[in-house]
């Protein structure tokens, strides 16, 4: 983290040649058809997370965006990854934050699936988001018993800088 800045025009260009328009989740997020997590997305041992300031982002704000990957809301991270990413990123920064580098979580349900948080890493550079969202896994199960991992999400957000 910290030597990227977030570049819509390079974003578009990468979106258009790899097809995230066109392409199902299933093409875009590999890691469902492995039916495992990442092995970096994994929360296990993580001590904490950091967002550093850097002569490209001598202001950086962590942002943690948590993304519920539970059936009947899996379809989110593929709606960023087409098309709401640069419409976040975009938002944010109009919106008075020059620098902010994301984190995404992966939230699932902890009574039922096998990875109820993933966790990425503070990134600002189109390229790196494009790589920690697309490696989330979505598992498609859990919700409507409210065990989703919400709380394990607010704990994970609480030991990261």
């Amino acid at each position: 983290m910290g030597g990227t800045r977030y570049d819509f025009g390079a974003r578009e260009s990468r979106a258009k040649k790899v097809g995230y328009a066109s392409k199902s989740a299933a093409e875009i997020f590999t890691q469902n058809a492995l039916h495992m997590a990442h092995e970096s997305m994994n929360p296990n041992g993580v001590i904490f997370r950091e967002a550093r300031d850097s002569d490209v982002h001598p202001n950086t704000v962590p942002i943690i965006l948590g993304l519920d990957v539970t059936g009947s809301m899996g379809h989110i991270p593929h709606e960023l990854i087409k098309e709401g990413l640069p419409k976040l990123m975009g938002g944010i920064i109009q919106g008075g934050v020059p620098d902010p580098a994301l984190l995404f979580l992966g939230i699932g349900d902890h009574e039922c699936d096998r990875y109820p948080l993933q966790v990425g890493q503070f990134e600002s550079g189109d390229e790196e988001l494009d790589m920690w969202l697309t490696r989330t896994y979505i598992e498609g199960g859990g919700g409507g018993n409210a065990g989703e991992s919400y709380l394990l999400a607010w704990y994970f957000a609480s030991i990261s800088h």
